[in-house]
């Protein structure tokens, strides 16, 4: 199969799933350009900084100043991404262990970026929460210090931007890959024999099928 005859199901879901590639690298150069921002001198006196005024006055750091494991985070799902999305073009040529692949590092990729995503938005120790604890204390001078060392306030918009938009187009690549699996399994077959026994997705999409079939006949 070459992806010409593919079902228009199964083009959408390949072009969804190639739509994560896209995605995926700007998440990389998302976690990268973190990084390089971490080697700084600016990193370093802003964690000295935040280090010695929790340790004189007990107010501890923002959460969402994650260090480079976040960043590092960043760009092994980045990295997983430009991977899931790669695999849309053995999607059109009906492979079946890009179809299992697929549905495999979609479900992880997606859970990963909500985990994400819910995480930052839940932390209530944040940059606002932070600000507003020293302009509450006897050291709001220092606010000036940190504010001036933070990285470029634009960065943490973008990098909430691509991180929701990850999320938003795995999902739709993982849900549209499921639809088109279970409507067009038979365009699945790769390398396959024809007369091969069924592999265990094609079990699952059989007994998904059989039970419709049986609701359809109960209701007429």
């Amino acid at each position: 199969m070459t992806g010409t005859d593919a079902p228009r199901t199964v083009r959408l879901a390949a072009v969804l799933t190639m739509a994560v590639a896209p995605v995926g690298l700007l998440l990389l150069v998302d976690g990268l350009l973190e990084l390089h921002w971490w080697g700084t001198s600016e990193a370093h006196q802003l964690m000295a900084l935040l280090d010695k005024i929790q340790a004189d006055y007990g107010i501890e750091p923002p959460a969402l100043l994650r260090g480079r494991l976040g960043a590092i985070l960043d760009v092994i799902l980045g990295l997983v991404c430009i991977a899931y999305g790669c695999l849309g073009i053995w999607l059109l040529r009906g492979s079946i262990w890009a179809r299992t692949a697929a549905l495999v590092t979609g479900a992880v990729a997606t859970l990963a970026g909500v985990i994400g995503v819910g995480a930052d938005s839940t932390e209530p120790r944040t940059l606002a929460a932070y600000f507003a604890d020293l302009h509450g204390s006897q050291i709001s001078d220092r606010e000036p210090l940190v504010r001036a060392l933070l990285y470029p306030g634009w960065y943490s918009w973008a990098e909430d931007i691509v991180q929701g938009l990850q999320v938003l187009v795995s999902l739709a690549a993982l849900v549209a890959l499921g639809w088109a699996v279970i409507t067009h399994s038979d365009y699945f077959s790769g390398r396959r024999d024809v007369d091969a026994p069924p592999d265990e997705w094609d079990n699952a999409l059989t007994r998904v099928r059989e039970q419709s079939r049986k609701h359809r006949e109960a209701d007429s």
